[in-house]
């Protein structure tokens, strides 16, 4: 056997084991998921992630409850399925939904929250955070490289977005979306069967 296969499989072994350690701290926990160790949490007791789920090496996950002596009702959900690249971060306080068959690539941010600023005597970490809205993101979607999704927005149903784009409002289904802040360049015409340049 040569050392690539080896490499895999101790890792396989080692997000098995982790994994299992970390399944009585989330809220729950699907057959067959698996998180690979590093990982960084402060929280994953409002954390529910489905069925034959991984999350890869590197990942950043918390469901904050309280932040600046203010507190908050977070619930994160990740549906079956769904592959989550290295160094991905994923921040929550209120809620957020992750479907079923979901891929996010290496490097994708997800946050339902902002740092407050507005007194400008006092440092932007100690402002509490604010919640414009939850994030929703919907089945069969894909995220790709380096992708950041902020507060209040629903990327729709089999949707693409595109590396390094930043996605700051909807994205409705069957869509795919780039740039800075995202908009949507393609959409899937049901009628012909067949992905449409949008002008």
């Amino acid at each position: 056997m040569d050392f690539i296969k080896i490499q895999n499989r101790i890792k396989k072994l080692k997000g098995r084991i982790y994994s299992s350690l970390l399944r009585g701290s989330a809220g729950g926990w699907g057959k067959n998921s698996v998180i690979y160790p590093p990982f960084c949490t402060h929280n994953l007791r409002q954390f529910f992630i489905g069925d034959n789920s991984q999350i890869h090496p590197f990942g950043w996950i918390d469901c904050v409850t309280k932040y600046c002596g203010q507190e908050y009702s977070p619930r994160l959900e990740i549906g079956d399925n769904a592959y989550i690249g290295h160094r991905v971060h994923i921040i929550v306080c209120g809620n957020m939904k992750i479907g079923n068959d979901v891929i996010m690539a290496d490097g994708v941010y997800i946050s339902d929250n902002l740092h407050g600023y507005d007194k400008i005597d006092v440092p932007i970490e100690k402002h509490p955070l604010t919640h414009p809205g939850p994030v929703t993101i919907g089945d069969q979607v894909w995220l790709g490289e380096n992708v950041c999704v902020l507060p209040n927005v629903t990327i729709g149903r089999h949707s693409v977005i595109g590396a390094n784009s930043v996605v700051t409002k909807d994205i409705p289904d069957y869509c795919v979306a780039v740039g800075s802040p995202a908009k949507v360049i393609k959409r899937y015409n049901h009628e012909k069967q067949q992905w449409e340049k949008v002008i």
